[in-house]
């Protein structure tokens, strides 16, 4: 009998090999005053506690329950070299048996599932491919490094607000752009009643003092077309010849007011020249897609960036000489295309404008010409006028972020005369 019972003490033993710990103690075999405590229900995609196993040298087991797509609790289990390793192996089974977070987004839902999901509804809606791109860009290089692992339920306005604010001291452009991005992601969790409240809404960037714009007055326009045209009229010193065609660039772009994308993708079918009042319609933008390389939209910056606007003499003139030079073999239809007669890259004709300004004209760029046929519109015709010009759709935009305002009050004199007469009545009393 003696001997039965220690066969059977034996029996009961762990091997060393086969050594069990649980990850936290469970909650459901508990008890108070003789009532067990119902297990807390597990949300979709959820994993519950684990238990790790040590199967061996380097071998670990961890083993949990989970809540499938269907609601159902199933068990998974995954191994790995370390309690670690196994816990990460269990938990990307588990995502791929919900489909990552499913339809489900839950307290328990980390931040980068979450941030998954709302680029995948990215992917699917009317956005822009390049959007996306961006959007995706703050989500890998922001947000992730620094709430990736945290569980929605763990997302406070204040763990918010110090990842913004401390971003906001080095990029306060990027960390407008990530406040966007999470306001947006975390009204995805709003929605599917995971959070009661966006933690974002109640987060603020710190001020930012904006430069006001700055714009070219004509007389400088032509100095910097002058200064132009004689920099591409030299011979390069190395690497490949000199572009020949900025100044004709410069004309367009001051003349339309187009964004360079526009201009890069601005075909001979969008150009009229022989009606009454030549024009050019803005029907697509160049840009540059993750995977895809340069193409052309199909469809501009915003639907109000498609419009038709007219051509001024000079930049007629342009077109005109251009229409009848088109290279032998061109079948791109495209009215500046690259050297090699295919789409021209706005990031190169960017870099080809900064080589060609000179130092005088530094801080010109693109936009800046953009600006000036914004300003000098206002200022003819008003901010209504520049922002139909430029293909804005509130006019607010146009006059807060391109029209350069003049130091100098417009001659009103003629207004404040109304005043002399009573002037002149008192010294005559």
């Amino acid at each position: 009998m003696l001997r039965k019972c220690w066969r059977s003490s034996i029996r009961r033993s762990p091997s060393p090999s086969m050594t069990r710990w649980p990850m936290a103690p469970n909650s459901g075999n508990s008890k108070q005053e003789g009532a067990a405590m119902p297990r807390p229900r597990l949300g979709i995609g959820e994993l519950g506690t684990i238990t790790y196993t040590q199967l061996g040298h380097r071998k670990v087991r961890a083993r949990g329950r989970f809540r499938d797509a269907a609601g159902r609790t199933r068990q998974a289990e995954a191994t790995g070299t370390s309690q670690a390793g196994a816990r990460r192996a269990l938990e990307a089974l588990v995502r791929e048996r919900t489909g990552d977070i499913g339809q489900d987004v839950t307290g328990a839902t980390r931040v980068e599932q979450l941030a998954a999901e709302w680029l995948r509804e990215l992917e699917h809606s009317k956005l822009r491919a390049r959007t996306v791109d961006e959007y995706r860009a703050l989500v890998d290089g922001a947000v992730i490094p620094a709430l990736g692992g945290l569980a929605l339920r763990e997302v406070t306005v204040g763990r918010v607000q110090r990842f913004l604010s401390t971003l906001a001291e080095t990029t306060p452009a990027k960390a407008r752009n990530t406040k966007v991005v999470l306001s947006e992601m975390f009204a995805l969790a709003v929605r599917h009643d995971a959070l009661q409240h966006n933690p974002v809404a109640g987060t603020r960037l710190p001020h930012v003092d904006r430069k006001p714009p700055k714009a070219l007055s004509p007389d400088e326009y032509r100095a910097l077309r002058t200064g132009v045209a004689a920099w591409a009229s030299k011979p390069a010193d190395t690497g490949r010849p000199r572009t020949p065609d900025l100044v004709d660039v410069l004309d367009v772009l001051a003349g339309t007011g187009l964004r360079i994308g526009e201009l890069c993708a601005l075909r001979w079918a969008d150009v009229d020249l022989e009606g009454e009042r030549p024009t050019l319609t803005v029907s697509g933008t160049v840009t540059q897609v993750k995977g895809k390389g340069l193409i052309r939209q199909p469809v501009p910056k915003t639907d109000a960036s498609h419009r038709t606007v007219m051509l001024p003499r000079f930049v007629v003139t342009v077109l005109l000489r251009r229409s009848v030079a088109v290279p032998e073999g061109d079948d791109s239809g495209l009215v500046f295309p690259s050297s090699a007669l295919t789409l021209r890259s706005p990031h190169n004709l960017r870099r080809q404008l900064r080589d060609a300004r000179g130092e005088r004209f530094e801080w010109v760029t693109p936009h800046t010409l953009r600006r000036s046929a914004a300003t000098a519109i206002d200022r003819a015709m008003g901010t209504d006028a520049a922002a139909a010009q430029l293909g804005h759709a509130s006019p607010s935009v146009t006059g807060l972020h391109y029209v350069e305002r003049a130091a100098m009050a417009p001659d009103l004199t003629a207004v404040l005369e109304g005043f002399a007469g009573a002037t002149e009545n008192e010294n005559v009393g």
